[in-house]
């Protein structure tokens, strides 16, 4: 758990882990070196929790981000599983005990529970994820079919899943430092390398939806990179794959964001005209090769619109997505891209 500036929330967050039905935990707590006495708190509860001895702090020194954080947790966790969530977050007390037992049931790569979204005062907010019970195993890609394949979700998030460390740490795993949106390219080399999941139905997390976020605000130039980038992560990953039966699935995946990405960028008043046109350039940009081999599936279907807008030359891209914008398509967007 990254802890930084969530006086507010921490206690109840730490609570929710430490009161676990699960008994063989080890806490790791990675201090990141906030401004408000968040770290006050963690040490008046542990000092008091019979848990307490089980809880491992890592100081980062000086304020590196959740990325990082993260990072220090895959590398330093001693135990066989790992388990991440925000500091803002609170679990169901049987939350590992569900999750583990899961996992020893089945041996997969990770288990990924259900959760559920509520506000700073608990109240239930409108989205969450709840999964059918469903185990996806046997081969190389197994998870990636499942979800670029066949279309099923699961969901972004780094949190609300239960990790084998050895997984992680033989597929070099890792958010990138500094990035701010570090669930993305997590969460997409873990499909792409896991060879077998659990998804679970029982709501295990309840996640705190922050209007104020990173996230959840217009964009800044700093997100608007980053967001780019982690898509020519994903465009450089893919090239390997043309021949897969899912590549068009994840074609239309990139293909899909870039859009929805560049018109975020392009409705933002925090990113300068110069920099909107560089980053939309660099968005409209096919990165990634054609598939060897055309599988004629749904997914074909769903990226054709937009390999075809991609066939235009850039200043009429642009000129489409500043029209978009002029015209305050936003909505209608979302609904498009079923984002």
């Amino acid at each position: 758990m990254p802890i930084y500036n969530v006086a507010p929330y921490v206690e109840k967050s730490l609570l929710s882990a430490l009161n676990q039905t699960f008994v063989d935990i080890e806490y790791l707590l990675v201090d990141d070196k906030g401004t408000d006495e968040s770290m006050d708190i963690v040490h008046r509860i542990i000092s008091m929790h019979p848990r307490g001895k089980n809880v491992r702090i890592i100081d980062q020194k000086y304020n590196q981000g959740t990325a990082a954080a993260r990072n220090v947790m895959v590398a330093n966790a001693t135990g066989e599983y790992l388990f991440i969530m925000d500091s803002d977050d609170v679990i169901s007390p049987d939350c590992i005990d569900i999750l583990y037992q899961k996992m020893k049931q089945y041996s997969v790569d990770f288990i990924a529970g259900s959760f559920q979204r509520q506000t700073w005062d608990g109240d239930i907010y409108p989205g969450g994820y709840r999964y059918k019970d469903t185990l996806i195993k046997d081969g190389d890609y197994a998870v990636a079919e499942y979800r670029y394949g066949q279309g099923h979700e699961i969901f972004v998030a780094t949190w609300n899943k239960l990790y084998k460390v050895q997984f992680l740490r033989n597929n070099n795993i890792r958010c990138i430092d500094g990035y701010m949106i570090d669930d993305v390219w997590f969460t997409y080399q873990v499909i792409m390398c896991a060879r077998s999941c659990c998804l679970v139905s029982d709501c295990t997390l309840f996640y705190t939806y922050n209007p104020n976020s990173v996230t959840s605000v217009r964009y800044s130039q700093k997100l608007s990179e980053q967001y780019v980038g982690t898509l020519s992560l994903k465009s450089e990953w893919i090239h390997g794959l043309r021949n897969k039966s899912f590549y068009n699935g994840l074609m239309y995946d990139i293909l899909k964001m870039s859009v929805y990405h560049s018109y975020c960028i392009g409705n933002s008043e925090f990113v300068s005209p110069v920099d909107k046109q560089k980053l939309l350039s660099n968005l409209l940009s096919r990165k990634f090769p054609y598939p060897s081999h055309w599988y004629f599936n749904k997914f074909l279907f769903k990226a054709l619109p937009f390999l075809l807008f991609y066939s235009f030359p850039m200043s009429i891209k642009i000129w489409v997505i500043r029209f978009i914008v002029s015209i305050n398509l936003k909505d209608k967007v979302k609904r498009w891209l079923h984002f």
